[in-house]
């Protein structure tokens, strides 16, 4: 009896101990699952057989493999093409055309230079036609009071009681002594000589000649002391050499527009050759390197 219990009681603990394994085995596989449902798969090994490519193509591929290594390079290339079209001041200026820039010169010495954007040179011009006309005014001015002067000085030492006579009447009054009379010095006895030249057969031609063309009445003159008529000759002389100084001036502004319409055009051209060489220096090549051991080229034209 007492073996037949200790065998049902073993019999007992062995179903018992298989009942917990049975048991403990479906929480275990539950568990291996999930961690294997955790825990990534292994990525497959990627070969690539890429063929050699220009590096045109090397540009191209690493743009669309990798956009945000490129887009720097890219932005910097961008940014160097678009910037001198983002200011106007990068932008030359228009010139005018030759034909324009040389009729500036000859209206205005240097105006032609500075519609080229020659300041320098259109102030030179400039400061050079100012002195012109200054002369010019100069030595009207000069003229006018040393005229005025002679002519106070013959009313005052000669008599002459007039102040408008033309010139011809004033080089007389400095060259005889007195207008009227007989004997050296007299403007009368050279009127009467060519009277008597002109008509040597008629007397009453001779007076009438005589009295046309003598000086009387407030033209009439006599002077003083023949010092004061040499210091109205000096006077005179000097009024005269003014007004030639000032004529002068319009000698020297024509000169003055001939060169600058020379200079203006030899401006011009070296304007056109100048941009022209800038159009040829508007084709660039610019290369670069990627962070992936590559290259990259970029042709620049602008137009």
């Amino acid at each position: 009896m007492r073996s037949r219990s200790r065998s049902r009681a073993a019999s007992t603990s062995a179903l018992v101990a298989a009942l917990a394994l049975l048991a403990a085995a479906p929480a275990a596989a539950q568990d291996a699952a999930f961690a294997t449902a955790l825990s990534p798969a292994p990525a497959p090994a990627l070969t690539l057989d890429l063929p050699v490519s220009t590096p045109l193509e090397l540009v191209a591929r690493n743009a669309a493999l990798d956009p945000s290594a490129s887009a720097p390079a890219s932005a910097s290339f961008a940014r160097q093409e678009s910037a001198p079209a983002a200011s106007p001041e990068a932008a030359p200026a228009k010139r005018p055309g030759k034909r324009k820039a040389l009729l500036y010169s000859l209206l205005l010495p240097g105006a032609g230079e500075l519609s080229l954007g020659a300041r320098g040179r259109a102030a030179g011009f400039f400061v050079a036609e100012g002195l012109i006309w200054t002369h010019y005014v100069w030595f009207q001015m000069a003229g006018r009071l040393r005229r005025d002067d002679y002519i106070e000085q013959a009313q005052l030492n000669a008599g002459v009681g007039t102040d408008s006579e033309e010139d011809s009447y004033w080089k007389l009054v400095g060259q005889y002594e007195r207008s009227s009379g007989s004997g050296p010095g007299s403007y009368e006895e050279d009127v009467r000589r060519d009277a008597r030249d002109l008509y040597p057969d008629d007397p009453a031609a001779q007076d009438a000649y005589v009295s046309e063309n003598l000086p009387s009445g407030n033209q009439a003159w006599a002077w003083s002391s023949p010092d004061l008529q040499k210091a109205y000759r000096a006077t005179r002389a000097s009024s005269n050499r003014a007004f030639d100084r000032a004529k002068y001036s319009f000698a020297a502004a024509i000169l003055n527009r001939l060169v600058s319409a020379v200079d203006t055009q030899i401006l011009h051209r070296r304007l056109m050759k100048d941009g022209q060489a800038r159009l040829d220096e508007g084709t660039r090549l610019l290369a670069d390197a990627t962070p992936d051991g590559g290259a990259r080229l970029l042709l620049l034209r602008r137009f």
